[in-house]
């Protein structure tokens, strides 16, 4: 065996109670360290909040709105102009009364105009034209005397001469033909060349009485029935 130190051959001695010391005092030693930690931190804090490094970040302010330009006013139509007023009439003086009518009454004109020249006045002077015509035979015999057929021969064509009444005479104006079928067309413009302007006279008509004289034509048409001629007053205008 070998040498054995002293330690070993005489180990000392643990006193009772002694083997709980260090035991406590690592947990006062954990526990102080602790409660230094919490101190410290608590004094952080407190001098972070006293003493602050740097400003804190402030939120951008927003952008300030732009302003709009404000729309153009539009015009509004004027209105309307009220409608005149009607002004007051004008009072209008009362016409004087008309004066008293005569006592005597106008005589009133008649419907029926009596005729300007009497049937017997008519059939004279009718006979006077007549009987002026005759004696002008000869002159007419000078037209042309082409026969024409009438379709149907019954067919009305005659000469009409328009006749006024002067002093003591009446005078043939203008001709003109009423015909419903063809005629001697140059014998009826002979004729009234030879009777227009002729003056018959006669009695019993007052100047300026207008009569119409109507001659019918012969069934050829190239011929004056003169005895078949009739006289009556021209239409009034």
């Amino acid at each position: 065996m070998g040498i054995r130190t002293e330690r070993e051959l005489n180990p000392p001695r643990q006193v009772h109670g002694t083997g709980a010391r260090p035991l406590v005092r690592r947990a006062l030693w954990i526990a102080g360290t602790a409660l230094a930690f919490v101190l410290l931190a608590v004094l952080g804090l407190g001098l972070g909040s006293l003493f602050s490094f740097g400003e804190p970040a402030r939120p951008e302010p927003e952008p300030a709105p732009t302003a709009r330009s404000a729309p153009r006013p539009v015009a509004e139509p004027a209105p309307a102009p009220p409608p005149p007023r009607p002004s007051a009439p004008t009072p209008v003086a009362a016409p004087a009364p008309p004066p008293p009518a005569p006592a005597t009454t106008p005589e009133q004109e008649p419907l029926i105009k009596p005729p300007a020249l009497p049937l017997p006045a008519r059939l004279q002077v009718r006979q006077a034209i007549l009987r002026g015509i005759r004696e002008l035979n000869d002159e007419l015999a000078r037209c042309p005397a082409d026969p024409v057929t009438r379709t149907p021969p019954t067919a009305r064509a005659a000469l009409v001469l328009d006749a006024v009444a002067e002093a003591g005479a009446v005078r043939l104006a203008n001709g003109q033909l009423d015909a419903e079928g063809p005629v001697n067309d140059r014998f009826v413009s002979c004729a009234r060349s030879v009777l227009e302007g002729k003056q018959f006279a006669v009695s019993g008509a007052a100047p300026g009485t207008r009569l119409r004289l109507i001659i019918p034509l012969g069934a050829n048409g190239n011929s004056l029935s003169i005895p078949s001629a009739s006289l009556t007053e021209a239409a009034a205008n």
